[in-house]
C-alpha cells in the first residue's frame, strides 16, 4: 500500500513539473502583433517626390501616378504628372516657383482647334498668355511622350486668374495639345508614396 502512495505522488509532482514548464514556454512565447501596413509612411507628403507608382486621393477618388515627365528650362525645373483614376485620366504639375508651391490638375480639352496665337478664347471666355517658352524633357513611365526630347508650351489664364488653360507641342510637326487648369492646394490632395523615403522622381 505504501508504495502505491509512493507511486501516486511520483506521478503527481511529475505532472507538476510538466505543467510548470509548459506553462513558462507559453509565458516565453511573444503573442502574435498586428503591423500598420502604413507606419513607414510620412504623416505629410513630398510634392517633390511624387512618381510613378505613388497613389493620389483628390475629391475621394484613387488615381494612380502612371508616368512623371520632368521639364527643364533655363535651370528651372517642374514635373507633370499622369495621374489615371475610375473617373479618367489627368495630369498634375508641381512646381516650385521661387519658393512658392504651386500644383495645378488639368484635364485635355479634345477638339478645340485652338492654337497659342494672340488671346484665345475658351467657351466664351478670354484668356491671355502669361508665359510661353521651350523645355527640354525626360519623361518615366507611361506618359505617351517619348523618352527625352523638347517640348513647346504655352501658358494662359483669364482676367481674374481662376481660368487656366495651356498649350502644349512634344514634336514641330505635331498639333497643340489644349488642356484646362484649375490650383489645387497640398490639403487637397493625399499622397502615399510607393517608395517611402526615395524620391519619386
Amino acid at each position: 500500500m505504501t508504495e502505491f502512495v509512493l507511486v501516486v505522488l511520483l506521478l503527481a509532482a511529475v505532472a507538476a513539473v510538466v505543467v510548470l514548464v509548459l506553462r513558462q514556454r507559453r509565458a516565453r512565447r511573444p503573442a502574435a502583433r498586428r503591423t500598420d501596413p502604413l507606419a513607414g509612411q510620412p504623416d505629410t507628403w513630398d510634392p517633390m517626390r511624387i512618381g510613378p507608382g505613388d497613389v493620389i486621393t483628390y475629391a475621394g477618388i484613387d488615381h494612380v501616378v502612371r508616368g512623371t515627365i520632368t521639364l527643364t528650362e533655363a535651370g528651372v525645373s517642374w514635373y507633370e504628372h499622369l495621374l489615371d483614376g475610375s473617373t479618367g485620366r489627368r495630369w498634375l504639375t508641381v512646381e516650385d516657383d521661387e519658393g512658392d508651391l504651386e500644383l495645378t490638375l488639368w484635364q485635355r480639352a479634345e477638339g478645340t482647334g485652338l492654337t497659342p496665337d494672340g488671346d484665345v478664347v475658351l467657351r466664351d471666355v478670354v484668356h491671355r498668355q502669361v508665359e510661353r517658352g521651350r523645355a527640354q524633357y525626360r519623361a518615366e513611365g507611361t506618359t505617351g511622350t517619348a523618352p527625352s526630347g523638347t517640348v513647346d508650351y504655352a501658358d494662359y489664364r483669364t482676367r481674374d486668374g481662376l481660368g487656366l488653360l495651356a498649350f502644349e507641342r512634344w514634336a514641330d510637326t505635331q498639333s497643340w495639345e489644349v488642356s484646362t487648369g484649375r490650383r489645387v492646394t497640398p490639403a487637397e490632395l493625399t499622397v502615399y508614396h510607393a517608395q517611402p523615403g526615395q524620391p519619386g522622381s
